[in-house]
């Protein structure tokens, strides 16, 4: 494949740094290539455009990756991979370290993070589990053995076509889960999508994979914060940012949209919360 054809990755990218204004702008034309255009029919051509990417002398992106992101002395700040290399199973989950700095005119925060993933298995490996298998898991120190084969979830929806049988739910795959139990007898459920430890008291904390720290990101200070799905709370992006989790899109190493989640609330005991929100005792400080 020419390296000019746009991954999707690289779109999804690209589409991120899209600037609001009329005439500013990422733009593909019919052939697939992609220029930055800064009028109707004017584009940046032979240099960097201010989201790090090159564009040859037809003003075409050169298909390389952005080498990051413009300062204002005309110098590129290189991008950090937030991930360390390493792979990201599920959900990228980020939580700072201590206390934000934020530079001298208030519009962006420095932000040293730790990244977690909310899986720690795919579903291929989940799907493989037999009873009796001993599943390590290093990144929380945590060693438990497979109480059941892996077995297959299903999930009820309300339907509005009646089966013949008279059932008014209509059901479909939830994925793979296996239930696990560690030396002190703790119980845990393992899908592809999260870990989730069950205590004595029938509490629900689910667990989160480690998998870099001192990671810097940049938060814009204006950047509104999404609230938590499935919760009525909603977080300044300030606090957020001091002590707390959250999720982020960015370019590069600079968020572009920043939401909170459900896991700085205890909701283990909130009945209006599903099986899915209950995320509790990963509180602040924690």
């Amino acid at each position: 494949m020419m390296k000019k054809i746009m991954t999707a990755a690289a779109a999804a990218v690209l589409a991120l740094t899209m600037s609001t204004t009329a005439f500013a702008a990422w733009e593909q034309d019919a052939n697939g290539n992609w220029r930055y255009m800064t009028g109707k029919d004017t584009w940046l051509s032979n240099t960097y455009t201010n989201d790090g990417y090159w564009v040859d002398v037809n003003g075409y992106w050169d298909g390389n990756a952005s080498i990051g992101v413009k300062q204002a002395d005309g110098t590129f700040r290189e991008y950090e991979d937030v991930n360390q290399g390493q792979a990201v199973l599920g959900r990228r989950i980020f939580k700072s370290e201590g206390q934000a700095a934020v530079n001298e005119d208030n519009t962006m925060y420095t932000v040293t993070c730790t990244v977690y993933d909310t899986s720690f298995r795919t579903e291929d490996e989940v799907k493989a589990i037999r009873k009796g298998d001993v599943l390590e898991f290093p990144e929380i120190g945590l060693t438990a053995t497979a109480v059941n084969k892996a077995s297959r979830t299903l999930v009820r929806s309300a339907s509005n076509n009646l089966a013949d049988n008279g059932d008014t739910y209509a059901t479909s795959s939830g994925g793979y889960r296996a239930r696990l139990e560690d030396a002190e007898g703790n119980q845990y459920m393992l899908t592809a999508s999260r870990l989730r430890k069950i205590t004595a008291e029938k509490a629900s904390e689910t667990l989160l994979r480690p998998i870099a720290s001192g990671v810097v990101i940049y938060v814009p200070t204006w950047r509104d914060a999404l609230r938590a799905g499935g919760t009525g709370y909603y977080t300044p992006t300030k606090d957020l940012v001091n002590g707390m989790f959250f999720e982020a899109e960015l370019q590069g190493d600079t968020v572009t949209q920043i939401r909170d989640v459900v896991y700085n609330y205890d909701t283990t005991t909130a009945k209006e919360y599903g099986e899915d929100a209950a995320h509790g005792h990963l509180l602040p400080g924690t």
